[in-house]
């Protein structure tokens, strides 16, 4: 009895050492920065975070935006940078101009990691550029980069074209149908954007989609981006420890998704390799690749690297639907809505592809989209306001001093977040941020300064490789769009945010419209 008594003792002080060093453990992370005499915001009280660790209470893209933003305006010109917390894990927001410029471009190598889970064995479309990092990343990037040049962009031209006329033709349709001529414009965008990556990226024609209907494809893509398959937690574990997840064979994407897209590729690429036919879209270019890859090893035939270099393609076709999806169609809205709210830019635009496709034989060729000036500026303005990312963020990889700031050191795994949407509306940078002014990008532009104060696709050898693909989708639907209808604002439905959906008036240019009440379908 005596010695059960000495166990239950040891027992109890061993747990009572490890609930104080648990509770020094926390003390010192709330109090990192304090140590480090670096100005920071305070962490949240304890029970708040437990709170929120307990009901698995996630902040919006909005909120964090927002968080930045006031800490971006809270502590600028302070230092490079200051500190703040994700709960107990203390991160570095950057504010000066120079060490942005050393993170994303002049010292990359130390800060490529965008502290993003990926597990290419157990989940292989998670394995592509967005998610790897150090020399994985390297390699990959390596044999994208010559798929995006113009040439290339110029080669899929014609597929992206047909996608844009089809839009125009959905939004005609749609307007004789109703009774009103206001429409929620940024489904009608996301449509139009699905359509093309499935047409251009994953070869999913007219013949296809009687196999594989767009529905569906749409359906598959939807539960991807918004599905969370763990809790805020585990998601927080996921990125904090991903070699100690993977070893576990932990995963992101949807087990069914992952079946559809990785079977729908299978099937096409199957059919293309036994046909020969070289088709005009991206996914050629992927079977280039993948044809070369296989060239360079000895034994062709291996089912096991076949098997890796068709998970590999996947993933790089996957990508366009993660990064470009839902980013490129909330621009092309951001666009229009924009140029509802500001006529007179828009009647500009207008008179711009009509003289640039005069120039053209009166037509909207590669070339007349790429002549189009203001339009190229109303994209930059579009996202210097509304921002893709509205924030990035990067993982140290090893310690890093800050050149001219002594005590001043981002060390080894601290997350790093770039305020993309405090720096686009810093008057310093920008006068007068609030307004839509795409005339501030006509005048002769500093390379030097937009590496650290615009990152409409991201900056330095990290920034966005699809960004002339995207630019290209925008061009060609802003133009077909503009020349046929005029937008206006539906002064009952403002827009609050994107997630309210933009309601827009169209008017057809060849058609004077009579008074009709507006509602939003």
């Amino acid at each position: 009895m005596k010695n059960m008594w000495i166990i239950f003792m040891i027992i109890g002080l061993i747990v009572l050492c490890l609930l104080v060093l648990l509770f020094i453990a926390a003390r010192y992370q709330r109090d990192y920065w304090r140590y480090l005499g670096i100005p920071h915001e305070r962490p949240k009280k304890l029970w708040l975070i437990i709170k929120q660790l307990v009901t698995q209470t996630l902040s919006t893209e909005a909120m964090k935006t927002a968080h930045y933003t006031a800490i971006y305006n809270k502590f600028k010109g302070s230092g490079p940078f200051c500190g703040f917390y994700a709960l107990l894990q203390p991160r570095a927001l950057i504010l000066d101009r120079e060490l942005i410029r050393q993170i994303m471009v002049k010292n990359f190598s130390n800060f490529n990691d965008r502290g993003i889970y990926c597990n290419q064995k157990s989940d292989p479309l998670s394995g592509d550029l967005y998610g790897l990092r150090g020399h994985c990343w390297k390699e990959m990037r390596q044999k994208l980069d010559p798929s995006f040049d113009r040439d290339r962009m110029a080669w899929l031209y014609d597929s992206l074209y047909e996608e844009a006329e089809q839009l125009l033709l959905v939004i005609s349709t749609t307007l004789m149908k109703q009774q009103h001529s206001t429409l929620h414009i940024q489904k009608l965008m996301r449509r139009y954007v699905i359509s093309a990556l499935a047409s251009c990226v994953f070869g999913l024609n007219a013949e296809q989609r009687k196999k594989y209907p767009l529905d569906q494809f749409e359906q598959m893509t939807e539960l991807v981006l918004s599905t969370r398959k763990h809790g805020y937690l585990m998601n927080l574990i996921m990125i904090r420890f991903p070699n100690f997840c993977r070893k576990l064979r932990m995963r992101l994407t949807p087990k069914e998704a992952e079946t559809y897209f990785l079977t729908l590729l299978d099937d096409i690429v199957a059919q293309r390799e036994a046909s020969g036919v070289r088709h005009q879209d991206y996914l050629q270019l992927l079977l280039d690749i993948k044809a070369l890859e296989l060239t360079t090893h000895e034994y062709e035939a291996d089912k096991e690297l076949n098997a890796h270099l068709q998970h590999e393609l996947a993933a790089h076709a996957f990508v366009f639907l993660k990064a470009g999806y839902e980013q490129t169609a909330n621009t092309l809205s951001f666009v229009l809505y924009e140029l509802a709210l500001n006529t007179d830019i828009q009647s500009q635009v207008r008179q711009e592809v009509k003289q640039a496709m005069e120039k053209h034989h009166n037509h909207l060729s590669y070339e007349c989209i790429q002549s189009l000036t203001l339009m190229g500026h109303v994209i930059l303005e579009t996202l210097r306001m509304h921002p893709i990312t509205p924030y990035i963020m990067r993982r140290v990889i090893e310690n890093y001093a800050v050149p001219d700031h002594l005590k001043y050191t981002l060390f080894k795994e601290l997350f790093l977040i770039i305020p993309t949407h405090a720096i686009h509306n810093d008057p310093e940078y920008y006068p007068e941020p609030e307004r839509f002014k795409p005339e501030r990008w006509g005048s002769p532009r500093d390379s030097l300064k937009e590496q650290s104060t615009w990152f409409g696709f991201g900056a330095g050898v990290r920034n966005c490789i699809g960004m002339q693909f995207a630019q290209l989708q925008l061009r060609l639907a802003l133009a077909l769009l503009i020349l046929e209808f005029e937008f206006t604002l539906n002064s009952k439905r403002p827009l609050v945010s994107i997630d309210d959906g933009i309601a827009l008036q169209l008017t057809p240019l060849c058609v004077v419209e009579p008074g009709l009440e507006e509602r939003a379908v």
